[in-house]
């Protein structure tokens, strides 16, 4: 069952951002970008090569670190500046910089960017696919994270080079609000440029694949 297994995570990972790329709504847009980004957990358990299975397990814990620092961020835009909506991201990295620095890492990540937690869950599952004899996954990693492109920096040059809409506000006078993104976007950074320590969350995958690899 690993090759339809994988075919089927495939079309979903591809499916989830093409829907995420036509959401309107900040909180819609990161929903469909989470149905594509935990079948890329699916995706690494159904190749069963060793690193992808690293990969596919660390997935588990860099995708929600990232996940959730951009949810923490939407539900800051939303109580602190009354934004729902992507076009209302519009100069708000002026008016409220550390929630939209740590929504910055966030879609970072996501998208793939090094030295970033969503590269590293990339790079294992693409190493993965090659071990499995499957390098057409390597396309699918490939188009999906164009379209993580696509569906992120959009909002994130809205929140840096665009003006503010006339009457927009947004403050940040309610530290222990932004505080969880911060500690959540300090992990996504931290995960990515630690991932050789052996108590990283990319250790404990490793540890985790060698041992149930093992006799």
């Amino acid at each position: 069952m690993g090759v339809p297994l994988a075919i089927v995570a495939s079309f979903t990972i591809l499916w989830g951002s093409v829907r995420a790329l036509q959401q309107d709504e900040i909180k819609k847009r990161l929903a469909f970008s989470t149905i594509s980004q935990v079948s890329y957990i699916v995706l690494g358990a159904a190749l069963a090569s060793p690193l992808a299975m690293i990969g596919g397990l660390v997935h588990l814990i860099h995708q929600g670190l990232m996940k959730i620092t951009l949810f923490f961020c939407a539900g800051i835009y939303d109580e602190r500046a009354g934004v729902k909506r992507i076009d209302g991201l519009n100069g708000l990295g002026a008016l409220m910089p550390w929630t939209s620095a740590c929504f910055s890492l966030g879609a970072l990540g996501m998208i793939g960017l090094p030295p970033l937690a969503g590269f590293v869950s990339k790079f294992y599952l693409g190493l993965g696919a090659l071990e499995a004899g499957a390098p057409w996954v390597l396309g699918v990693l490939l188009a999906s994270t164009l379209l993580n492109a696509a569906y992120f920096l959009p909002l994130l040059y809205r929140l840096w080079f665009l003006p503010c809409a006339e009457g927009a506000g947004g403050n940040e006078r309610a530290p222990g609000l932004v505080l969880p993104a911060v500690v959540t976007a300090t992990a996504t950074l931290g995960v990515g440029l630690l991932a050789a320590s052996p108590i990283s969350p990319l250790g404990w995958a490793t540890l985790i694949v060698s041992r149930g690899a093992g006799p």
